[in-house]
């Protein structure tokens, strides 16, 4: 099961606050997940100051079991790195291939940059 975690975050009005957001988001096990990606309201964060709502910009794992797809969700901001992340995640699946036993099928894997590039992906955009 996904749950958020709280975050400082900083707003541009110079207030800081605290906002809960999700590093994974499992949708086969909660499929409200997948409706707020697919409406754009997943990771979003508003100021108590002055009201400004906008993306967390904080990566996460978005996961559909039932599909078989797994993918990496990096801020817009981080396409400029997508091989350092692309290798890092790669890095990391063979790291974990050496401990865990490879599943029959397993999962379609992704890296996006963006949440409007996840949801083009799962076809809502």
């Amino acid at each position: 099961m996904s749950k958020p975690k709280r975050r400082l975050f900083a707003c541009s009005c110079g207030v800081s606050f605290d906002a809960d957001v999700f590093g994974s988001a499992n949708v086969t096990l909660q499929p409200d997940l997948k409706e707020a990606i697919l409406a754009n309201r997943f990771n979003r964060v508003r100021c108590p100051s002055c009201g400004q709502e906008r993306d967390a910009e904080v990566p996460f794992l978005y996961h559909d079991m039932n599909a078989g797809v797994m993918v990496w969700v990096y801020p817009a901001a981080s396409a400029q790195q997508a091989g350092e992340i692309r290798e890092k995640i790669r890095r990391s699946y063979e790291i974990v291939g050496t401990v865990l036993p490879t599943p029959e099928a397993p999962p379609s894997r992704r890296v996006v940059f963006g949440i409007d590039e996840l949801i083009a992906f799962l076809g809502g955009g």
